[in-house]
């Protein structure tokens, strides 16, 4: 006989980390979480699905898995945490399917995998925020495939198993040009002093061997825009990636214009 709820399971990647499992599907899910939940969270939440049939020896999926089943009154089982710690790195790639994007008013944005198909000239200062488990910003002429090996590499200090990262779109010509015309020109990166930033642009333009500059330790990815990223979504480990492709904002107004509009309740 078949349940009348499905079981999901989701990794959240943001604002904390974790693997849950639930009767809620996606959009439900992203809802409840957001707006509708005792651990209710004002602001953006970063959720992956996982494929239902993924196991693993560190998770004790099957035992939380047999509660995940609805209540007495026929209302769905919400949320069951699996587990807090180190979620990421003992996930496979390969169980990742579509990654959600919820608003403040918890309205999903679905994002889709994609193969990375993009080509890189030479010489150009990209601006990354590390999400999960990880959450600095950094400076990098590597392109993102670059970045998320470096940042997985077991060898680097700063290094974790598998990260997921997201690129901001900053214009850094163009924010030079503005804070030399206007020294009290708002840094476009939350938290992070105007005069500092560019200080940061400047040592990496005069170290070109250098492989990445720290803006800051204090992610930002909750404070600011979702429309300030660029490109999309990655989760590497070491020479493996997954990419979700962020819609242009065209798409995003033909497409999603309903999750558009909500990122703008305050």
């Amino acid at each position: 006989m078949s349940l009348p709820y499905e079981q999901h399971l989701y990794a959240i990647m943001w604002p904390n980390h974790a693997l849950v499992a639930s009767n809620l599907g996606p959009d439900d899910f992203g809802k409840h979480y957001t707006i509708g939940s005792s651990r209710y969270f004002h602001g953006q939440v970063v959720f992956a699905e996982i494929d239902s049939e993924f196991r693993d020896d560190y998770f004790e999926i099957d035992r939380y898995m047999a509660e995940v089943v609805p209540k007495p009154d026929g209302s769905p089982k919400r949320t069951k945490f699996i587990s807090t710690y180190r979620v990421l790195e003992h996930l496979e790639l390969s169980a990742f399917r579509n990654l959600y994007i919820t608003s403040v008013e918890g309205k999903v944005l679905t994002l889709k995998q994609a193969e990375y198909k993009r080509q890189h000239g030479p010489g150009f200062i990209r601006t990354f925020q590390e999400i999960c488990p990880l959450n600095a910003i950094v400076l990098s002429y590597m392109t993102p495939p670059e970045f998320g090996a470096f940042i997985t590499d077991p060898h680097q200090a700063k290094s974790a198993p598998k990260v997921l990262f997201t690129q901001i779109d900053l214009d850094i010509e163009e924010y030079l040009s503005t804070l030399e015309s206007n020294p009290f020109h708002s840094s476009p990166i939350p938290n992070v002093h105007p005069q500092k930033l560019r200080d940061q642009i400047l040592e990496l333009r005069g170290n070109p061997g250098k492989k990445i500059k720290g803006i800051s330790l204090d992610s930002a990815f909750g404070r600011m825009s979702f429309l300030s990223l660029r490109s999309g979504f990655w989760i590497t480990a070491a020479d493996e990636m997954l990419y979700w492709p962020i819609p242009d904002h065209d798409a995003l107004e033909r497409d999603h214009f309903e999750w558009l509009r909500s990122l703008h309740v305050q």
